[in-house]
């Protein structure tokens, strides 16, 4: 069994970290991304003047307005001489909504993508080939691993940029769970679907206004429980095994572990550990668990610090810790990416935006400035370089920039805790599709069809809403019928002629 646990001085710690985007530009940062390079001054000199549009999600503070408008405004004048208008929208607007939108429309603008709204956008012809543009963002290149690089790439060309290094291996595959709910009822820790089920009815007994978990998504969490393989999917229709060494892919929903998996689910949700409301009201998942309402979620390296700020201000004795439900199987990762951001095919100056990109793992003065604000304004450091928050406003999300030969802790966090979480992605293996993205030109109406199927029927089976055995007949009538054995026969085609070659 893996296990993290994290105080709650780790939660005020990273509570500064989630915050620590959102300060501005310290300074020795100025100093350092001002007047000190005489080179970037030249170089910027030597450019045209830009305006560039960057896409954010979540909350805008009225700390990022003012940073954005003097000291993030000085700097990237000075370095790229360019001008940057940070615009928010809602995580709603995410991959799809007013983000498809802009595209649609040829707005000029970059903001974050996953590979699989890549792929999609990229047939669309809606996103910027920045291949020619990657020789000016050698810092990011140099402190940010080749293997993210790679991972948005199609057809050799790079169509985002990572941004980010933080260990990502086994993501959403332990539990994050309220270590404070734990121990208040017994309990040290869990390590089995048995001790996690008997941890939500103690405190369910307790404090019966808690939901349970936080997701309708548990298929990572779970896999010690329905299947002795080493699943990581590669979309909501393939999985992998990576037990396996071989090119055969899984189709998820016509497997025995999926029937196992649901079944699990369904169970969750008769006994409310999954709230009834879900089933019309997901998002609401997410509010409960920022607001301290939940019992635990799918856990991730950085999860038990990266959402710490949020809930100890509704909670202020929360603790969180990340637990795995089994063990003997290694940690698969994807890469070292933490995001990534694309341009829109419509933007007049792609380099500029992988310009900006590059400053913002540049080096640690650019990032304290970027992550933590204003030294002395926002943020004081001690001797040993560890960040007391003074500002807890929001700026640029945490996670985005999070990389790990950068990160500042605070003088609470334990060193074993440090030490542990920089190392979490040893002994993890890199899953056997990484690197592999999928054409779907060949099956792009079939792929409309079967997310079609997908959010009516799947979705609610796999969350635990429906009833496998009375839904699922018709669930797999329409899979056929929309092309399912095509899309699985041209995937695995594609995926078979990639894999000889890189194995």
């Amino acid at each position: 069994m893996k296990k993290n646990r994290v105080w709650l001085s780790l939660f005020l710690t990273f509570a500064f970290l989630l915050s620590a985007c959102s300060s501005g530009n310290n300074g020795s940062a100025n100093t350092n991304a001002g007047s000190k390079e005489e080179s970037a001054s030249e170089s910027a000199g030597s450019l045209a003047p830009a305006k560039l549009t960057i896409v954010l999600y979540g909350d805008e503070t009225n700390r990022m307005k003012e940073l954005a408008k003097t000291e993030f405004y000085d700097v990237i004048k000075q370095e790229i001489n360019a001008e940057v208008e940070f615009q928010f929208l809602p995580w709603s607007e995410y991959a799809g909504g007013k983000t498809d939108l802009m595209l649609s429309t040829g707005e000029d603008f970059a903001t974050y993508t996953d590979i699989n709204y890549m792929v999609k956008s990229v047939a669309k012809g809606v996103y910027a080939d920045l291949t020619p543009y990657l020789d000016t963002a050698p810092d990011l290149s140099a402190n940010v691993d080749e293997a993210s690089f790679t991972a948005f790439q199609l057809g050799g060309k790079q169509y985002a940029i990572p941004v980010g290094n933080k260990p990502n291996s086994a993501e959403f595959y332990s539990v994050l769970v309220r270590q404070d709910l734990l121990e208040e009822v017994g309990m040290t820790s869990v390590s089995s679907l048995a001790e996690l089920e008997e941890f939500y009815d103690k405190v369910h007994a307790i404090h019966p206004e808690l939901i349970g978990y936080a997701s309708t998504d548990a298929r990572r969490m779970l896999l010690y429980d329905y299947t002795d393989k080493n699943l990581y999917w590669q979309n909501e229709f393939i999985a992998l095994d990576e037990s396996a060494e071989d090119d055969q892919i899984i189709s998820w929903f016509e497997s025995e572990d999926f029937k196992k998996y649901a079944g699990l689910m369904h169970g969750w949700y008769q006994k409310g550990i999954i709230p009834k409301y879900a089933a019309t009201n997901t998002p609401q998942l997410q509010s409960d668990w920022n607001s301290g309402k939940a019992i635990f979620w799918a856990g991730t390296a950085a999860r038990p610090f990266e959402g710490a700020a949020t809930i100890s201000q509704a909670v202020p004795e929360a603790k969180l810790a990340n637990y795995f439900l089994g063990t003997g199987r290694p940690k698969i990762s994807r890469g070292t990416y933490s995001t990534a951001f694309f341009v829109s095919s419509a933007a007049k100056d792609p380099e500029r935006y992988v310009m900006f990109f590059n400053l913002l793992q540049k080096n640690q003065e650019l990032y304290d400035l970027f992550a933590y604000g204003i030294e002395g304004t926002d943020y004081t450091l001690d001797e040993n370089g560890r960040l007391t928050k003074i500002n807890n406003d929001a700026l640029i999300p945490d996670w985005l920039l999070m990389n790990k030969n950068f990160i500042r802790f605070d003088n609470s966090v334990p060193e074993d805790f440090i030490a542990e979480y920089k190392a979490w992605d040893d002994g993890a293996i890199i899953s056997k599709g990484a690197g592999f993205n999928f054409d779907n030109t060949p099956v792009k109406n079939e792929e409309t069809k079967l997310n079609g199927v997908f959010t009516e029927y799947l979705a609610p089976i796999g969350s635990g809403f429906v009833d496998y055995d009375e839904v699922y007949p018709k669930a797999l009538e329409k899979l056929k019928a929309a092309g399912l054995d095509k899309y699985i026969a041209e995937y695995q085609k594609q995926y078979s002629e990639w894999y000889a070659k890189h194995n």
